[in-house]
């Protein structure tokens, strides 16, 4: 009997423990706790670990190193712990891109993560970032996004092949809370002085797709000698795997992203959400950051270091080095590892969206797996041929939401769309209908015709809704945020174009209030020579001046509007956008004007501009030079421009 009481006493304590045991098991598969840290200040020579990275699939592996010594402030306050590793596994490929992030372990305690390497290295020898200062910099440093920052509507539907993203808890349709965030988180408070080196000295604010501003170079990458490909310095960088794009469009990604802690590589695939993969972030696992996703795809791939609850590091070095900035992450799967003689790389693609940077850092970069930060829909048709042969291609695609890169990318993404299917080097003429989707704006809708002597992949540059992208996300005033870019191409191989070489005014001083004509002289191709005849108007108000004539075409023109003051005012602005099949005839007198609140005053005495313009430097007052212009319908494609002097007659009296 007393037996009995114990076996019972004991079998139910023994199933409480069990049950106890297995919510403990529970809590700890859902939320593992973070390992411990071995402090720098214990780290010796010769000392000997063990790290995890993923060397294929999606499962990380072990490595053995070996400790080398500390560089003290390799970079600016922060340490850096040398390895080494003869582990059978690094013998041909050594640490590669792609490693950075990889755990490294000794005693069992979490030391740093793998981060820097030589290339050109005949020995696995690199460096690895104190899990110490990683924490600090990543956990420390304030994250301003708040609730008021999350969207917690419904998601878009996928289109086409678009990827669609796996869950979305929370969802950042900007990087800003407040109008002050908006500010500082803008390259300038000036759009002037963001735009000053990025367009005419006239309408600095304007600026084409290829010369988007982009963040400064400020990762290690950006401090070696161009062309440097010696093995003398010590580099970060990750695989920017880019998939589905043509060389020529790579070679302009290259060029884009030369000088930051990443590497272009036209390597890896398009991957996308898998029900079979990985939906957590592990230590050792690969880690992407996804800058276009979809019918082609941009991801720049790491390891992941540390993971707390919803907090996540990786890399153990920065990405571009901007702050506090937002980008989607996800889950990724490693194809294989290419063991190139100059610096070995990963071949990678993302898989499942499931979080979003937050952090990009010297030491790191920050994720966190609560956040979803939208990507906007860029939607491309390219139709080409003549009549029963004309064929449409489509591709669709998501982009980074992001100040500096949206506008590039998605011009990449056009270009690229272009060119895989008409890499032809032959004189184009393109029809390009683009449509800009505005939150709570009016779209903007154009139509460009644009001629390119060196393939389709030449006209991308001038499509308007391409163009208007980073003056729209890089604007000092209020978040402009863009639903969605659609650009429908249509080709045919011909030589209707033009470039302006020669104007000439039939009289030597012109009437005012009248209608003339300027003949302008076009070379065409093959080197003939036309003339068309433009006509243009005479304001009454120029009498008695020598004026500047200029003619171009319409895309080339300068926009007809004064100097922005507010978001909207920049949107209205943008709509005047001329296409390139028009000519713009300009014509600018001696006198000055000033615009107030985004509001041309073209005829003001000059008394009133001495009290205006001269005593004050608000953006709300700013000086503006008057024009008057004509447009006129070409038959052509036109190029370029020409200017000349000319002389109205006086009043008649």
């Amino acid at each position: 009997m007393q037996r009995t009481s114990r076996g019972g006493l004991a079998t139910a304590t023994g199933l409480a423990l069990a049950l106890a045991l297995i919510g403990l098991i529970g809590t700890s598969a859902a939320q593992a706790a973070p390992p411990e840290t071995y402090p720098l200040s214990k780290v010796k020579r010769g000392q000997k670990g063990y790290g995890m990275t993923t060397f294929a699939g999606t499962t990380p592996e072990r490595f053995e190193f070996e400790i080398v010594g500390v560089a003290k402030n390799f970079l600016p306050m922060l340490d850096i712990i040398i390895v080494k590793s003869d582990d059978p596994k690094l013998a041909v490929t050594g640490f590669w891109q792609g490693m950075s992030g990889s755990p490294l372990y000794l005693d069992g305690k979490l030391l740093c993560a793998f981060s820097y390497g030589f290339p050109f290295n005949k020995v696995a020898l690199g460096g690895c970032t104190p899990i110490e200062a990683m924490k600090k910099e990543g956990f420390e440093t304030p994250i301003r996004a708040t609730d008021d920052t999350v969207d917690r509507g419904g998601k878009k539907p996928p289109k086409g092949k678009r990827a669609a993203a796996a869950g979305q808890p929370r969802a950042l349709p900007t990087q800003v809370a407040t109008m002050d965030d908006w500010k500082r988180l803008t390259a300038s408070g000036s759009l002037d002085d963001a735009f000053a080196t990025m367009a005419p000295p006239r309408q600095p604010w304007l600026l084409s797709t290829a010369q988007a501003i982009l963040p400064a170079r400020t990762g290690d990458a950006a401090a070696a000698p161009a062309g440097d490909t010696g093995d003398e310095v010590m580099t970060a960088s990750v695989p920017l795997a880019f998939a589905g794009f043509s060389a020529p469009a790579f070679a302009e990604i290259e060029a884009m992203f030369a000088g930051y802690p990443v590497e272009p590589v036209r390597a890896g695939g398009t991957g996308g959400a898998s029900a079979d993969g990985p939906t957590e972030f592990q230590m050792g696992a690969s880690i992407s950051v996804v800058l276009i996703r979809g019918d082609m795809s941009a991801a720049a791939t790491g390891t992941v270091s540390y993971v707390d609850g919803h907090r996540v590091l990786a890399f153990g070095h920065p990405m571009f080095q901007t702050g506090e900035t937002y980008m989607p992450v996800a889950t990724a799967e490693v194809i294989g590892v290419v063991a190139s003689a100059r610096s070995a790389f990963v071949l990678a693609q993302p898989i499942n969206e499931i979080g979003a940077l937050v952090q990009d850092r010297q030491s790191m970069i920050m994720a966190d797996t609560d956040l979803r930060h939208p990507m906007i829909p860029v939607d491309i048709y390219v139709d080409a041929g003549t009549g029963d042969q004309k064929t449409r291609h489509e591709f669709h695609v998501d982009v980074l939401n992001n100040k500096y890169w949206t506008g590039s990318l998605a011009g990449a993404a056009a270009m690229n769309a272009i060119d895989v299917f008409l890499p032809d080097r032959d004189s184009v003429t393109a029809r390009i209908e683009s449509t800009v989707k505005l939150a709570g704006l009016p779209e903007m809708r154009f139509t460009d015709y644009l001629n390119s002597t060196e393939g389709a992949r030449g006209v991308v540059g001038g499509a308007r809704g391409l163009r208007v992208l980073t003056p729209l996300l890089l604007n000092p005033w209020a978040p402009v945020k863009v639903d969605s870019v659609e650009v429908k191409v249509d080709l045919s191989f011909d030589t209707n174009y033009g470039d302006i070489v020669e104007l000439r005014v039939p009289s030597g001083e012109l009437a005012p209030g009248k209608k003339h004509t300027v003949e302008v002289v076009l070379e065409t191709h093959g080197g003939k020579r036309v003339v068309d005849k433009v006509p243009f108007e005479i304001p009454a108000s120029l009498a008695g001046q020598i004026i500047t004539m200029e003619v171009t075409a319409g895309d080339g023109a300068r926009l007809d509007a004064a100097p922005p003051v507010d978001a909207d005012s920049l949107v209205a602005a943008l709509r005047q956008l001329l296409p390139g099949n028009v000519y713009a005839v300009t014509l600018y007198g001696a006198s000055e004007g000033v615009a107030i609140d985004g509001i041309a005053v073209k005829d003001l005495p000059a008394s009133a501009l001495d009290k205006l313009y001269p005593q004050t430097t608000t953006q709300n007052v700013a000086s503006y030079r008057p024009l008057a212009r004509t447009t006129s319908p070409s038959k052509r494609v036109v190029n370029g421009g020409a200017a000349i002097m000319v002389r109205v007659a006086a009043p008649t009296k």
